[in-house]
């Protein structure tokens, strides 16, 4: 979640860390007004059962905005669309590292590496997504 009022006001909720129930209250809890959801799709070469997960991890995020909402809008975009906002110019594997770059030249106090050092991509993406969504309202 972000703060268009207070860009320094960053709130990263790890749905695999809370049930749906408890991301739904955390929602509820900071009065979200718009839920932008990442439009993600099956794509070639991906087994069956990666496809499901991607379908059903996004109808969960729509759940979870739906439950803990009380009438906020949730949109969805697809990761090229929130990617080439932000700047992205490369292609493949390296998405995931530039999108975590141009995220720490924004955020440059947002926590996007885990204990050991790793790149926790997945927090830079949603911070990307947000802060398309900020400027897409």
């Amino acid at each position: 979640m972000l703060d268009s009022q207070d860009p320094a006001h960053i709130a990263l909720l790890d749905l695999k860390k809370h049930s749906i129930y408890d991301s739904a209250q955390w929602l509820h809890d900071q009065k979200v007004d718009i839920v932008w959801i990442e439009d993600v799709h099956s794509l070639f070469g991906m087994s069956a059962k990666s496809n499901f997960g991607f379908g059903r991890n996004l109808g969960y995020a729509i759940a979870i905005s739906q439950i803990g909402t009380s009438g906020a809008i949730a949109r969805t975009v697809a990761p090229k669309v929130w990617q080439k906002y932000i700047g992205v110019t490369v292609k493949g594997k390296a998405i995931k590292n530039q999108v975590a770059q141009i995220a720490a030249s924004i955020y440059p106090s947002a926590s996007l590496h885990g204990k050991l050092g790793g790149l926790l991509d997945g927090r830079s993406d949603a911070l990307m997504l947000a802060y398309y969504g900020i400027n897409h309202p």
